[in-house]
């Protein structure tokens, strides 16, 4: 029963997806067309005058004529056909993440060779956009700028004058022959024309033909009708509603009830608090604040051992001194014991020997 329940759940989402793959395919297709042309109007650039230069202006423009839509001339403009190095780098941009592109667009022509040549020989007067009259017209591979589907028909706003989806969305197989027509609209944005705020956004600016959507304050809740927090119809649990400022974010660590856990401090952040862990102190797995024994020792304003032998210098200066001081022959026997200790100690003991963890003690 299980299995079956799963591939049940598997054909749903299979031909939930499958529409917007097929739709895809017909994009492309559409793009091999815009490649041929594009490579087209190189190939008929690059042959313009390269083969009459001469100093008869008469005769050149009269074997001009000719080779204009000489089969000479084809032969040399297809050589350019389906090739994106024969295209600039804006224009190869829109063909990025097409896979194949140059193979697909080849197989096309091989396909509709016939209707090309047609263009070339009979249709270059009559019907001048190339991509019209092939994409559109001939092989019904794609669709004008705003519209959409079998018949071309127009996206939402189009047949108002107005951009498609009020350009603040995409309208679905836009430009292809596929796709339904509706419109994906921006984040943001609602309606059947994506001409409308979505809830927790206000109307920024508006005009007959175009609107402009901002998101409300983090505190609002229920909408709003201005940008920051004193444009808030209401306040998210958080906030509290002041008559002047609007929602103001409430304190909660005034509440002595907050974070009463050992080793912990309440933080208060933007409508809500943390209980954080205090200074050299970490959570542990079971979320209970220890101290990080792995936390940086503090440092002092002088090394270690530096400051100890400042400690023992200076109390020898003043044992010297209670020595002259006092004209004591003890205390000159005890100086002079300390004096060579002193000097033992800096002279023969290497520092590097101390153990490590005897070095970090301070």
């Amino acid at each position: 029963m299980r299995n079956r329940v799963c591939d049940a759940i598997c054909f749903t989402i299979f031909i939930a997806l499958l529409p917007a793959y097929a739709l895809n395919l017909e994009n492309d297709k559409c793009k091999y067309c815009s490649l041929i042309v594009e490579t087209f109007k190189t190939g008929m650039k690059k042959t313009e005058n390269q083969h009459f230069a001469g100093g008869n202006t008469e005769w050149e423009e009269k074997k001009l004529g000719k080779f204009a839509k000489s089969e000479t001339r084809l032969v040399e403009i297809m050589e350019y056909l389906c090739k994106l190095r024969n295209v600039d780098e804006f224009t190869k941009r829109k063909f990025d993440r097409v896979k194949e592109i140059e193979f697909k667009c080849q197989q096309l022509v091989e396909e509709h060779e016939e209707a090309i040549e047609n263009w070339y020989f009979h249709k270059q007067n009559s019907d001048p956009d190339m991509f019209a009259w092939l994409c559109y017209d001939k092989l019904n591979l794609c669709c004008p700028e705003g519209r959409y589907g079998k018949d071309c028909k127009p996206c939402p706003g189009v047949e108002k004058g107005l951009p498609a989806c009020f350009g603040r969305g995409t309208c679905h197989g836009e430009g292809s022959r596929e796709g339904k027509g509706r419109c994906e609209c921006q984040k943001g944005y609602v309606g059947f024309m994506c001409s409308n705020c979505d809830a927790n956004y206000f109307v920024a600016a508006q005009t007959p033909n175009s609107i402009e959507c901002k998101e409300c304050h983090a505190a609002c809740t229920g909408g709003c009708d201005k940008e920051g927090p004193s444009g808030c119809k209401a306040c998210r649990s958080g906030w509290m509603m002041d008559p002047n400022e609007g929602c103001k974010d409430i304190n909660e660590c005034e509440d002595d009830r907050r974070c009463t856990e050992e080793h912990t401090v309440c933080v208060n952040t933007e409508g809500s608090f943390e209980c954080r862990c205090i200074a050299d102190y970490v959570r542990d797995t079971n979320g209970t604040c220890v101290l990080d024994v792995q936390a940086r020792p503090v440092e002092m304003w002088l090394p270690p051992d530096t400051m100890l032998r400042t400690i023992a210098l200076s109390s020898l200066c003043v044992l010297l001194t209670a020595v002259i001081w006092r004209r004591s022959v003890a205390l000159f026997i005890f100086a002079a014991i300390c004096l060579i200790i002193a000097l033992y100690i800096e002279l023969r003991v290497d520092h590097t020997t101390v153990p490590f963890v005897s070095r970090n003690i301070f």
